[in-house]
């Protein structure tokens, strides 16, 4: 894929205690919207598409939630849809996303619980996310 990415945004991100009496649930939203921008003639066949994330993680001890986003740049490939990319390109698409949640929530969680950070890792078959207490940064 020839892509210009733009820098990825973090919306919001929030770090909330686990309560006992409080349900939780992780659960993950991919938004993909192709962006309607007028191009030059000699352009015609770019496309520009809006993709974002919005999560919800629960770990033993905390809950974290969020929403981030990023625009790409399609040169030389015609998008109208997410049926339009295959599961490695929205994988590809996805993964400067999913690198941002597992940083942010190693952060947060080593200044909150003031001890190593939890590390998360995304299982690249159905992006389950699973906590990694380790310690490790990565």
């Amino acid at each position: 894929m020839n892509i210009e990415r733009y820098k990825p945004k973090v919306n919001s991100f929030h770090y909330q205690a686990k309560e006992d009496y409080e349900e939780y649930e992780t659960n993950f939203k991919i938004h993909i919207t192709p962006l309607r921008i007028a191009y030059p003639a000699d352009q015609d066949n770019t496309s520009t598409l809006g993709i974002r994330l919005d999560f919800d993680m629960v770990f033993e001890e905390f809950v974290i939630s969020g929403s981030l986003g990023q625009v790409n740049l399609f040169k030389d490939r015609r998008i109208e849809s997410q049926e339009d990319l295959t599961k490695e390109e929205l994988d590809e698409l996805l993964m400067p996303l999913f690198l941002l949640v597992k940083r942010l929530t190693y952060e947060v969680s080593e200044i909150a619980l003031d001890e190593p950070g939890v590390t998360v890792q995304f299982d690249q078959i159905n992006n389950q996310p699973m906590e990694n207490v380790n310690g490790e940064e990565g």
